[in-house]
């Protein structure tokens, strides 16, 4: 059995990344991310006898029509593809095409947009065969092997289909993978790494994914559509090998650590760490957290084991704004956390939503304020989008704030929500002035000559010049 599996390319050639909750348009600063879902599933799938193949259309530069070229010379039994939200009209009409093509072919899709939406993606695409929910790869492994002994469809968990007559079943959902090191090393064998390379640095890059789900309940969040709430852990040993092995086998050093939350089991994090010293391991790495999740000693620890830049979820300057996120936060802690982690040598990245349901020009300028005054060397500001499997889709959805909105337009570079009091243009408005804020402010300069002095300055250059484009456009 054939299987292929996609991040697919969309009819108008803008480059997306789907990847679990992270699912967006790369634009300025931004880079492309190494499929880890498709290649863990990859590895899943030709541990069991699987004849895989993966492509990264978005990455290599694959557009619709060399894809259907590549289908039409390939026999697929299944083919099976990553999806997003503002993409998800070009993404679900590929199975239309690939039907053209091959009718006798499987086709799935994969998401948090189609885990939340799946009897509305079924009637949306005729092409489809089969939604899969929720975490993806051990459904994907289970649905071909029904498809390879020809059972019935009805006893795979985590599937939603469409019978001959037309009804849309939702199966029994599947429990999540309780044991992660059960997990082979994702078959990077199968992917063309040359293509990723971290911004601003230019240095390649894959992903390790230690930990999944997230605790949490910020109310703009899919990630518990993806991968539940409970926090499920690789083992440190596990997580050692697998680094080692990427060193030795493909000769990369650098490493995104992938966690909704990375830093939320601090004592996991701190053995993470010491396992990295015992083993002498050299490598330079970057993660996500949380501000009321880390301490001094901790990223000590972790700057001392490679560690050289961490994502904060700042989100807002106003805690009123906070609360209405349920963020469970209070802005004094993102103040200590970007101190603590530049004492540690850390560079930060901080990342600001802007126009959530209750703000004003007020709480967006705080915000705005809040960002120049605690001073991460970067920052990334996004509008609030309610994405399907979200609390907040639910809410928007009641109130009638995205009404008539489709589904292309659910972009974080752009507001999409009808709020009272606070129309899309001022959000958008607020938004660049943000980055104008931030960007031109004194001491900005300092922050990138520090990001000069690790990754060259033509890479810098280069991404520079992406964000003055943007900015401008």
């Amino acid at each position: 059995m054939k299987i292929l599996l996609l991040n697919p390319p969309t009819y108008d050639n803008k480059t997306f990344i789907r990847e679990g909750r992270c699912t967006q348009e790369q634009g300025a600063w931004a880079t492309q991310w190494p499929p880890i879902t498709l290649a863990t599933a990859a590895a899943l799938l030709e541990g069991e006898g699987y004849d895989v193949a993966i492509l990264d259309c978005p990455a290599q530069g694959y557009t619709v029509n060399d894809l259907m070229d590549r289908i039409s010379a390939e026999d697929f039994d299944l083919i099976a593809w990553a999806t997003g939200t503002s993409s998800i009209e070009s993404d679900l009409a590929l199975s239309t095409a690939f039907k053209e093509i091959r009718k006798a072919t499987y086709t799935a899709v994969f998401g948090t947009h189609v885990t939340a939406l799946a009897g509305e993606t079924l009637s949306a695409a005729e092409g489809l065969d089969f939604v899969i929910r929720n975490e993806p790869e051990a459904t994907l492994v289970a649905l071909a092997a029904c498809l390879r002994r020809e059972d019935d469809r009805e006893t795979v968990k985590g599937i939603s289909f469409r019978t001959s007559d037309g009804h849309i079943i939702h199966n029994t959902s599947r429990a999540y993978m309780p044991d992660l090191d059960s997990l082979p090393f994702p078959a990077w064998h199968l992917v063309d790494l040359d293509s990723y390379r971290l911004p601003l640095i230019g240095e390649k890059y894959v992903i390790l994914l230690p930990v999944r789900g997230c605790p949490y309940a910020c109310s703009f969040c899919t990630t518990g559509t993806y991968y539940g709430k409970r926090l499920r852990r690789r083992s440190v040993p596990r997580m050692m090998d697998e680094i080692e092995y990427i060193i030795s086998r493909f000769g990369i050093n650098n490493f995104f650590i992938w966690a909704d939350t990375f830093t939320a089991d601090r004592e996991y994090v701190r053995r993470f760490c010491d396992e990295i010293g015992q083993r002498n391991i050299d490598i330079q790495w970057t993660c996500n957290s949380r501000v009321d999740t880390v301490d001094q000693e901790l990223l000590n620890a972790m700057a001392q084991a490679g560690c050289w830049m961490i994502s904060y979820g700042i989100e807002s300057g106003n805690q009123t704004v906070l609360e209405g996120m349920k963020k469970g936060i209070v802005c004094e802690q993102s103040e200590q956390a970007v101190t603590m982690a530049k004492g540690a040598g850390i560079m930060v990245a901080g990342h600001f939503v802007l126009g959530y349901p209750g703000e004003d020009r007020g709480t967006m300028k705080e915000t705005i304020e809040f960002a120049l005054k605690i001073k991460p060397d970067v920052a990334q500001f996004y509008c609030a989008v309610p994405f399907p499997g979200s609390p907040l889709y639910e809410r928007a959805c009641e109130k009638g704030w995205i009404e008539g909105r489709a589904f292309e337009a659910f972009g974080q570079d752009s507001a999409v929500m009808d709020l009272p009091g606070l129309p899309r243009s001022v959000v958008n408005h607020y938004r660049r002035k943000g980055y104008m804020r931030f960007y031109l402010s004194p001491g900005r300069f300092w922050g990138m000559w520090k990001l000069v002095r690790r990754g060259g300055i033509r890479h810098v250059a280069r991404s520079g010049m992406d964000f003055v484009r943007w900015m401008y456009s």
